[in-house]
């Protein structure tokens, strides 16, 4: 098996010129859609960098000190390139920038295997992505395309346009952000920020430092051993059940958007809650709101236990809830 195996229709004649073992294809048509069964020698440890243009990848990591890459090409595939080099591997599929159709079953469908701890670097356009079983930490970027990715350590990052976002099972610090689509995180460990625009925001199981902001999603967490927790949401609601460190930092505001909080184990907090038009319910404490006067507002400030932490809540129009 050779070294590099590159396929290209412009640049086979400039690779074998660098003395690089290729792949040479002599026609676009021995590109299109070519079924692949491939495998090189890898770092336990190295830095895998794919890129897709369109299709359905999955990539998992495994015990083998092997990169192994089966499957499809794209029907419109122009350049193939799985080169291992040292401690890093990279494997491309490019189209014609030209191509205009992203509809039906076109694309390319490949099934990568890595070594577990390696670092993985993945960059799709309009790309179904699954990814399992990586320890060296996931860099994602995508236009379109569901996501899910689950069992990652060391660290998360997640960039999508649009798509669904599902991660399970992280022992990193996770960054996702996106545009219109849904972010569904569940057992991550070490915190994290998740941030869409148009999508709904749900934690499960997640603790220490978390950051959320949604301008019209929904938002939902639960989660335990928080340390900090901030949030932002316009229109959407705002619901938290979390159990908090004694010196927890909790802030979230919304415009239009009602905030819960039902807060779990001992509390030594300060409370300030403050909303412009709704109203406040506190099931924690007999403390009351304050409402002015001569405006529709209403505030409430009390502090149980020693006050070694900060809850501070607002929101324009929402109703707040506080309770235990």
């Amino acid at each position: 098996m050779n070294k590099a195996t590159t396929a290209t229709l412009s640049g086979v004649l400039f690779a074998c010129v660098l003395a690089i073992p290729c792949y040479a294809a002599e026609s676009q048509g021995d590109l299109a859609g070519k079924r692949i069964d491939l495998t090189e020698a890898a770092k336990p440890e190295g830095f895998v960098k794919i890129s897709i243009v369109r299709g359905d990848l999955s990539v998992e990591g495994w015990d083998k000190d092997e990169v192994s890459l089966v499957g499809t090409l794209d029907e419109k595939t122009e350049q193939f390139v799985f080169d291992v080099s040292g401690r890093d591997t990279r494997i491309t599929v490019r189209i014609p920038s030209s191509n205009t159709s992203w509809c039906c079953n076109e694309g390319s469908d490949l099934r990568i295997m890595v070594p577990k701890g390696s670092q993985v670097d993945i960059a799709t356009v309009s790309t179904g992505v699954r990814l399992n079983n990586i320890r060296g930490g996931v860099d994602m970027s995508g236009v379109s395309g569901d996501v899910r990715i689950q069992n990652v350590s060391e660290r998360l990052r997640i960039r999508n346009v649009s798509g669904e976002i599902t991660v399970h099972d992280v022992d990193a610090y996770t960054r996702i952000k996106t545009i219109s689509g849904e972010i569904d995180a569940r057992s991550i460990s070490g915190g994290g920020a998740f941030h869409t625009v148009s999508g709904e925001i749900i934690l499960r199981d997640v603790n220490d430092e978390i950051d959320v902001e949604s301008v019209s999603g929904d938002i939902e967490v639960i989660g335990s051993n928080i340390s900090s927790a901030r949030g932002h949401s316009v229109s959407g609601d705002i619901d938290l059940e979390i159990e908090l460190i004694d010196d927890a930092l909790v802030e979230f505001d919304s415009v239009s958007g009602s905030v819960r909080l039902q807060l779990d184990g001992k509390l030594n907090h300060r409370f300030d809650l403050e909303t412009g038009t709704g109203s406040i319910r506190n099931r924690i404490t007999d403390d009351k709101p304050k409402k002015s006067k001569y405006i529709r507002d209403e505030q409430l400030r009390f502090t149980v236990g020693d006050g070694d932490g900060q809850i501070n809540v607002s929101t324009r129009s929402g109703d707040i809830s506080v309770s235990k």
